[in-house]
């Protein structure tokens, strides 16, 4: 079925108008220094015209695999550089932490890890306990599963220069399949050729491939889906095999990030239709994303006891609030009070409406130009079709912004199409038949000129987010590398950066020799009192350490700061939890309850390294919105809570000598009501103390 050239034109036209609408119409798309750049490059083209001409046939002179070879090679190289000397070898992000903490359960044949004793030790970002007993990432398991060969062989960084060469090859081959598709192989492999030299000066594609985030993998799956997709057609070679490579694509996709997948899966329907080969190519696109599903459903049954709970459902329902905060859409429910306090409070008392998401989309938009050329009005050479455009309004469903180092990461995986359609509208301008502005020329020229203009504006992206990566780099360190430079093979390592904790994380690697440990407080004090044979020490930026305490156990008894168990650990129901910083706590941290009301609890768990009779007490605060709570310790009574009091001040509970057993207890927090006086439910929960 083939669609009218004007039709296409016109559908073009009409997604270059609203991509304008929502990104070039801000005034920080635009620069005076890409507009002078573009100028200069424009002019520099038409006027050395024996140069630009020469430029397609420099360009198309090289065989196909050495040419697309070489510059896979050159992504992986400067991917490779930014990795090592902007990263300094380590995950930037709390996600990538994650990502590889998922990855090493998956290379030990499990889907979750099992928590370090004591557990209070952990509580962490993006982790919670599942119903099977062991610690999950939020996220889904498509990325870590491709994470595992890296993190198996000790070198998890390398992921990145791999995920850069298959982009370029995946580029290549979603432009050889849009060039078959058109019928011109020339001008499209001309057009492919100068979209992978676009890419590589990209501050978003060095970036997104050298930190482990799902994205730049997305982006990689998308091309090789939309190219299966597209040459899918009638008396295609070897279709079933096709078929079952696109399934796996999109599967991947969908277990790798779940939207990224629903709007792909939708992408590659409408291709397959509009090719006529939707009934060949279902039932063995079926076969090829099964495994995949598989694996994302059975992952999500481990860590929340249902099969079609994802992860990250369960994640929100534990750690903010409202329970319903990440989900897709509109409403004064969107918006998480906890993790994005000042994104949320922004929104008004309308919460997340129509023109908060149109705000959304249109700071995504234009960043998106800085993140893939530099300088936004050049995407509008792409004529903004229907991917991209509804890809991008897709995610104004999400609240988020941009991130401070990724930009519109969120985005990224259009980069590909992006790039390819912006070097087709170069080579594909109108010319003169002969002479002054021929083809050649003009088809050199554009290419020429934009290679210029995106080199030139990703300077000051890499200059500014590039430097910021790497000054945040610089002040952490990756703990597994700090031991081994140290010739350390028994420790307790201290340090405050949860992402190099759960990078370095692997209990079946280290057993009990080898421990990391997030605070000083109860995590330490336990810590050291389960292992009293390990020295501590601390980690320092540079991967140096210090030493805090030589081995020995500290004095017998139990100290818990409850707040360590958020969010890993606590199970809230119909309340919300959180730490809090509360003057005169112990460590100057709480567990902060709110959102209740009479019936509302909250579960706190948390292990004894020593066994003993101990005289117990909790320590909590009173405020002016404070309420009742009936504590209990492992289902018996323990203490009431009366939280309300005209102006702060702390509450001490004393709770009798108990026998606690080494291992797993759990505290209960349950809402009573609150004095008249008071002004709500809240609950400030410090310490529970046995001497």
């Amino acid at each position: 079925m083939s669609v009218p050239r004007t039709a296409v034109r016109a559908a073009g036209a009409a997604g270059a108008v609203a991509w304008m609408g929502l990104a070039l119409l801000r005034r920080s798309a635009w620069s005076a220094f890409g507009l002078e750049a573009l100028a200069a490059a424009l002019v520099a083209a038409l006027v050395l015209r024996p140069v630009a001409s020469r430029v397609p046939r420099v360009l198309l002179a090289p065989p196909r695999a050495l040419f697309f070879g070489a510059a896979a090679l050159a992504a992986a190289a400067g991917t490779w550089w930014v990795s090592r000397h902007v990263l300094l070898d380590q995950p930037l992000s709390i996600d990538g932490g994650v990502y590889v903490l998922q990855a090493r359960a998956m290379a030990h044949g499990h889907l979750g890890m099992p928590p370090p004793v004591p557990m209070q030790d952990f509580g962490g970002h993006f982790l919670f306990e599942g119903p099977d007993g062991r610690l999950h990432g939020v996220f889904p398991p498509g990325w870590p599963l491709a994470l595992v060969p890296f993190v198996a062989l000790g070198v998890p960084m390398l992921a990145g220069p791999a995920v850069a060469a298959a982009l370029v090859l995946g580029q290549a081959a979603l432009g050889g399949a849009v060039a078959r598709a058109s019928g011109d192989a020339r001008g499209g492999d001309l057009a492919t050729r100068a979209s992978v030299l676009l890419a590589l000066p990209s501050v978003g594609r060095g970036l997104m491939t050298a930190e482990l985030l799902s994205n730049a993998f997305v982006a990689v799956l998308v091309a090789f889906a939309l190219a299966l997709a597209i040459d899918l057609r009638a008396g295609a070679a070897r279709p079933r095999a096709r078929a079952i490579a696109l399934g796996a694509c999109v599967g991947w996709v969908l277990a790798s990030r779940l939207l990224d997948g629903i709007v792909l899966a939708a992408a590659v329907a409408g291709i397959v239709a509009w090719r006529r080969a939707a009934l060949r190519v279902a039932p063995w696109s079926l076969l090829g994303a099964a495994p995949f599903v598989a694996l994302l459903v059975v992952e999500q049954h481990a860590a929340t006891g249902a099969w079609l709970v994802p992860t990250q459902s369960l994640y929100f329902q534990r750690s903010d609030w409202p329970p319903t905060c990440h989900r897709l859409g509109l409403g004064p429910d969107v918006g998480c009070t906890v993790e994005h306090p000042g994104v949320v409070k922004s929104f008004g008392p309308h919460g997340y409406d129509a023109a908060t998401a149109m705000g959304v989309v249109r700071d995504r938009a234009t960043q998106l130009g800085e993140d893939l050329v530099g300088f936004a009005p050049l995407l509008v050479l792409a004529f903004a079709p229907a991917w991209l455009l509804g890809f991008t309004l897709v995610y104004g469903l999400f609240y988020y912004g941009n991130t401070m180092f990724f930009g519109a990461r969120f985005l990224f995986p259009v980069a590909p199409v992006a790039w390819l359609l912006v070097a087709r509208a170069a080579t594909s301008a109108p010319h003169r038949p002969a002479g002054w502005l021929d083809e050649r020329h003009v088809r050199g020229g554009f290419v020429l000129a934009l290679l210029a203009v995106v080199t030139a504006c990703a300077v000051r992206p890499w200059r500014q987010r590039g430097g910021d990566a790497h000054a945040f780099q610089a002040e952490r360190s990756d703990l597994r590398r700090s031991l081994a430079l140290q010739h350390v093979d028994e420790a307790i390592l201290k340090t405050k950066d949860i992402t190099s904790y759960a990078a370095a994380f692997d209990p079946w690697a280290d057993g009990d020799r080898r421990l990391f440990t997030l605070d000083d407080g109860s995590g330490l004090v336990e810590l050291r009192r389960a292992h009293p044979h390990l020295p501590v020490l601390l980690s320092l930026p540079n991967d140096q350490l210090g030493r805090l305490y030589v081995s020995g156990q500290p004095p017998r008894g139990v100290l818990i700061e409850l707040e360590r168990a958020w969010p890993s650990f606590v199970r809230p129901r119909d309340l919300g939890a959180k730490v809090s910083r509360h003057e005169g706590a112990s460590g100057g941290l709480v567990l902060h309850l709110g959102h209740a009301a009479p019936g509302a609890s909250v579960a706190v768990p948390f292990e004894v390294a020593v066994p003993g009779d101990y005289a117990l007490r909790v320590e909590a605060f009173a405020s002016p919105a404070g309420g009742d709570y009936a504590l209990e310790l492992d289902g018996a009574a323990l203490a009431v809570l009366h939280g309300y009091a005209p102006a702060a001040g702390a509450v001490h509970l004393p709770a009798g000598t108990r026998p606690l057993t080494g291992g797993r207890h759990e505290l209960v927090a349950r809402c009573l009501g609150h004095d008249p006086a008071s002004d709500g439910y809240e609950a400030d929960l410090d310490a529970l103390v046995g001497d």
